[in-house]
């Protein structure tokens, strides 16, 4: 068995661009004791964090006379190919960086196996053993030698070690722990990708204007739909898929109204870019048909019909049969026109269904607006406070409290805090009785409270009893004027959850201030993500150095705090 151990360095976080790569090439359980060692500087192509270059050392003017990696790919892929890849928190930053890599030259990835030594030594050793599972502390835990921290090349021979006194530990069998590699979002590379999301969105926008054509006509909600596609879309004129699509509706717009002919030349149009576009048959449609569904309620009126096409639409394609949302649709509309007629009543439940399958969280959340009456469950750990300050704010609200989960009950509520066993039993409990004929909505806490103060209001109120200026908050904070300049002049404007941490760091506030800021933009601190126990463990160690929580996030290849 041939196992590769890898580590990156990048030139920066939200890319990956690789700036360095470490490969230690070995056999186990064979008589071929030969070993390659792999140690290349990359030029990225891209540039360089100043955070990033603090932690690794590697700097533009090192890497300027060094090979792309798009060049270097062909010499080391056959060690990704033919082998199982083994490398620290190797899911989040190395393997990571390789397949972003990967898809911004067009390469198309391999399929990957491997293993991760940070998972696997979560399992053999204890936690009360060792302060965490970063390489540096498990090589010290070990006495492995770690010659030079944050190099590509030092800690894959370091993780080689690594893997070798796990398994001595253990006696684990090294090929139950392989896992094949999927790739992690990719939607930070959108500067280098292809544009998928734009591919649905023609998908759905064919689907529907199709949606305003089954009544054979375009009324005026319909064609200010058309006129805002238009403008969303006109910013991407290096697409030359929109480009043309958006050449035909300015051709069709002039008039100031839409033909049925009209509407069957954009549609032809649209259709002779799905053979570029698409690769699923099934996807496309599927998207098709949820543009379809838009189509029929965007003047908020659905007519007999239009439910009559829809229902001729789902004849024709019932290849779809299995996929969501086309059994639902299917059965609410056969249930509607059994007797050949759309009744008012019938449409506005049609209309309530179809909302409800292109928004369910919208849906749910309109649900939740009024607790009056309503008799609710909670379980788990609560962000807002104690159990019976939940409770509290529910009776206020006109609802009704249930101590266990009952037929009766119409709401179970989960905290967002560090879930409980409990929590489990209330939430089978509650899908059993759903399965038996029971409604019984599963809510997180942020769906039903509101923040008593806003984002903007308790940040500045932090500001002010630190006694700092904004200027020294948003500079200790590592982020720019304008983040600060949009938070003062817009009462709705919320920072993404890793600048709100930024914040808290840089004012130094308590877990629970940190908790209180964080849910008035509606995010928690949780121990299920590596994020938020970094962040928990630097407060509660008093640990407010940006810099020092950076590298701790950097190891695991995760966005961190500030921007600089």
């Amino acid at each position: 068995m041939k196992l590769t151990f890898l580590d990156v360095e990048y030139a920066n976080i939200q890319n990956k661009s690789i700036a360095q790569i470490g490969i230690l090439s070995r056999k186990i359980d064979e008589n071929d004791p030969q070993t390659v060692k792999i140690d290349l500087l990359i030029d990225p192509e891209d540039d360089f964090n100043e955070n990033c270059v603090r932690i690794h050392g590697i700097t533009p003017d090192m890497v300027k006379d060094s090979p792309s990696f798009k060049e270097i790919w062909r010499d080391i892929e056959k060690y990704f190919t033919h082998s199982i890849v083994i490398g620290h928190n190797i899911h989040s930053s190395a393997l990571d960086a390789i397949t972003k890599n990967l898809e911004r030259y067009n390469i198309e990835p391999p399929e990957i196996y491997c293993i991760c030594t940070y998972e696997l030594a979560k399992k053999v050793i204890p936690s009360f053993a060792i302060s965490d599972y970063g390489l540096s502390t498990l090589c010290n835990f070990y006495s492995i030698p770690l010659t030079k921290q944050h190099n590509a090349f030092y800690d894959a021979c370091a993780c080689s070690e690594l893997l070798d006194r796990l398994i001595q530990d253990s006696g684990i069998k090294i090929e139950n722990e392989v896992q094949r590699y999927i790739p992690n979002s990719m939607t930070d590379m959108m500067l280098y990708m292809t544009h998928s999301a734009q591919k649905k969105d023609i998908h759905s926008f064919y689907g529907t204007i199709s949606g305003f054509a089954l009544d054979s006509r375009i009324n005026e909600q319909e064609f200010e739909y058309i006129k805002n596609w238009r403008e969303t879309f006109s910013e991407y004129d290096s697409n030359i898929e929109i480009t043309d699509i958006i050449a035909v509706v300015d051709k069709i717009l002039e008039d100031g109204m839409i033909s049925q002919k009209e509407v069957m030349l954009l549609k032809a149009n649209i259709r002779k870019h799905f053979d570029i576009i698409s690769s699923s048959t099934v996807t496309l449609t599927t998207q098709i048909l949820n543009g379809l569904l838009k189509g029929m309620i965007v003047d908020d009126i659905i007519s007999e019909d239009e439910c009559l096409g829809l229902q001729k639409w789902l004849y024709e394609h019932n290849y779809l049969s299995g996929h969501y949302p086309f059994d639902r649709i299917f059965e609410i509309v056969e249930d509607v026109l059994e007797d050949g007629v759309l009744t008012k009543d019938e449409a506005l439940f049609l209309k309530k269904e179809i909302n409800e399958l292109l928004d369910p969280l919208d849906s749910l959340k309109k649900e939740f607006s009024s607790l009056k009456g309503k008799h609710i469950c909670l379980s788990g750990n609560f962000a807002f406070g104690n159990k019976s300050d939940v409770e509290k704010y529910i009776i206020d609200k006109g609802g009704v409290i249930d101590p266990t989960v009952e037929k009766t009950t119409d709401i179970l509520v989960l905290g967002d805090s560090e879930k409980n066993p409990a929590e489990r039993t209330k939430v089978r409990q509650a899908l059993e009785l759903n399965e038996s004929g029971g409604t019984i909505l599963i809510s997180k806490e942020t769906d039903i409270i509101e923040p008593t103060k806003t984002f903007r209001d308790l940040l500045l109120y932090y500001i002010d009893k630190s006694g700092l200026s904004d200027a020294e908050v948003y500079k200790k904070a590592h982020l720019p004027r304008q983040i600060m300049s949009k938070i003062k002049c817009s009462q709705n404007y919320l920072p993404s959850k890793q600048n709100i941490c930024a914040f808290a760091i840089a004012l130094c506030l308590t877990i629970d201030e940190t908790n209180d800021l964080l849910s008035s933009a509606g995010y928690i601190l949780s121990r299920n993500f590596d994020f938020d126990k970094i962040i928990v463990e630097a407060i509660s160690n008093k640990n407010y150095d940006i810099s020092d929580i950076n590298i701790r996030l950097y190891d695991i290849g995760i966005s961190w705090l500030g921007t600089k």
